[in-house]
Formats: C-alpha cells, structure tokens, sequence
C-alpha cells in the first residue's frame, strides 16, 4: 500500500529520533510519504519507502505549503491512503487532497470532542473545533482514535461505529519492566526526599501552571524539601520559569528540555504527575504504570480507562487542588 501522512510531529525529520525509528518501521509494510508542517523547508529520507517533508514558511503560510508540497507528490503517486494526525489543520489538508478512491483517515489522538476545553480556549480553537466537527469528521472515511474516552467521545457525536477504529499506542511493557535504571535520578539530584515528575509538551492543555501552584501549597503545607522536575519542551517555558519564580519555588522545581529516553526518570522517581485539562490517551502515564512508578493524574485520557485507580494509580476530577494535593502528599 502507499500511503502519504500528514503529521504534526516535527521530530520526524530528526532521523535519530524515537518517532523517525517508528516511521521506518512503518515502511517495513507500505511506502510512505511524510509531510510536516515546519519552519524550514526540507526532505529526509529515512529509508527507501519513507520520505518526509518539512513544509518550511511561517504558521500562517504552512497549511498551503503542505496542501502544495501533497498536490505535488500526488502527481507521482496514487495513494490508498490519506491519514491525518489530528482533525483540525492537518485534517484539513488531508480533506482537501482526498481523491477517490482514496480513504481518508482522521486520527484523533486527543479528547476534542468529548472536553468543553476546545469550545472555551480561544477563538482559534473555537474554530478549529467547528471546522473538524462540521466538515472534516463527517467527510473521513475513517476515524482512528487511541483509547476508550475517544471513542465513546465520537460515538456520542454520530459518528458510525464501523467508522471508528480504536487502535492504541504500544507500550512496550516487557521491555519497561525489564529495564535496569543506568542512573537514580536521586543521586542526581541528592538533598531532595521525594523527586515528582511532569513530562509532556509546554502547552495550556496540560495545565503545568496550575501544577506549579499546587507544588507550591505542598512545599507550604508539608514543610519538606522536595523538588518537581518539569521536563518537555514547548514556547511557554520561559513564562513557566517565570511563574515558578514569582511563586518563590524555583529552587525546588527544574525545568528539562524533552528526553527521549525517559526509562531513568520514570523509574527512579517517587510519582509522575498528571494534570491534564484533557487528553486523548496518555503515553506517559501507561509507561509509568509499566515501569511500577507511583501516578496522580486528573481524570483524563486513560484515567478510569485503561488505567484503573489502585494502590499505584490515584485519579482525582480535574482541576480539584484538595484532591492532587492530598494524593502528592503520601
């Protein structure tokens, strides 16, 4: 099969990356051309049958670079496949290139639908979230969504059942559980009792400021010396190191840039926090519970899903301060 993915993940084009091995692995079974909305205009060739394209211009001129950089590529190739990471501006591409008979596939990778936090974070979203409701989800052929909140989520929007394909990230379980740590990531950071870790992008979904304040009534409450790594990356890093200054903790939080390799930290730290304003399934948080690390997260994604709470698992409501800082507090 030939396919053409129109992905937003630029670490695509890095061909060391954990995402590029993935893409190649892909290509194992089918010829796959990739295009990614990017700042830089480029093609790599991660193996003989897959391609990647970087759109290159500025945000608001990379949706007709990328419908450019298709209708191009299509001229090559007949694809049978269109799939699209998310339903909104790659959506929208994958629409507007869609030739029969071709299938368009619309991945939903987080909880857009079944969240009120799309309709109420912006105009931007607002109309991101009209334009995949009304136009793109009724016109995909396929709908692949990674766990079950999603999917109940597009089921109560009328999408068709034999429309909807659940089909989760690996997790690669076995090999998390064998995994020997090369580093505490205590002996890193000695004078700290109880190490918490955030990982994920720098991005308003994922509520990091709202973290900090809680950290900060932990440190007061509790009296201890702890320290919160916050580690990703994202364009509001400097307001988060900002925030966790004016809040007077930042000897006790540090900021990491992304880690691709994160068995250490998940391994080695006390709990992995979560607190989410909504998410589709959550990596982080199945890796977590693979490698035996302690999880708080708010009732998002996986949460109640495919994660149960247990004596390991501590799921709160969103947004409930009380509750995460009780469960931080064990």
């Amino acid at each position: 099969m030939r396919a053409l993915m129109i992905s937003l993940d630029h670490h695509i084009l890095d061909p060391f990356s954990s995402v590029a091995n993935r893409m190649r692995q892909y290509g194992k079974y089918h010829n796959l051309d990739i295009i990614v909305p990017t700042k830089r205009g480029e093609e790599i060739i991660l193996s003989d049958t897959v391609h990647v394209y970087g759109s290159g211009g500025a945000k608001w001129q990379q949706f007709f670079r990328l419908l450019k950089i298709g209708k191009r590529l299509q001229k090559d190739s007949q694809y049978e496949m269109i799939t699209a990471q998310d339903p909104f501006l790659v959506g929208l591409v994958g629409l507007f290139l869609k030739k029969k008979p071709t299938i368009l596939e619309i991945q939903i990778h987080g909880d857009f639908f079944g969240s009120r936090y799309y309709r109420q974070s912006g105009l931007k979203n607002l109309l991101y979230y009209y334009c995949a409701r009304w136009l793109v989800v009724p016109r995909a052929d396929k709908i692949r969504v990674v766990g079950e909140r999603v999917r109940e989520s597009m089921s109560a929007l009328g999408v068709p059942s034999e429309k909807i394909v659940v089909q989760p990230i690996v997790v690669p379980t076995a090999a998390i559980q064998s995994y020997v740590p090369r580093e505490d990531i205590h002996e890193h950071y000695p004078g700290f009792k109880k190490i918490f870790l955030f990982l994920g992008r720098f991005d308003r979904i994922k509520n990091i400021p709202w973290l900090l304040d809680v950290f900060s009534d932990y440190l007061f409450q509790t009296e201890r010396s702890d320290l919160l790594l916050i580690a990703g990356d994202g364009s509001e890093r400097q307001f988060l190191e900002r925030y966790a200054h004016r809040l007077g903790i930042e000897v006790n939080v540090r900021f990491l840039d992304w880690i691709d390799h994160p068995l250490d930290y998940l391994k080695t730290v006390d709990a992995i926090l979560i607190p989410s304003l909504s998410e589709g399934y959550g990596m982080v948080a199945m890796e977590a519970a693979a490698a035996g690390t302690r999880i708080i997260m708010t009732d998002v994604g996986v949460a109640n899903y495919e994660l149960k709470p247990s004596s390991q698992v501590t799921i709160v409501p969103v947004n409930d301060v009380a509750a995460f800082l009780e469960a931080m507090k064990v």
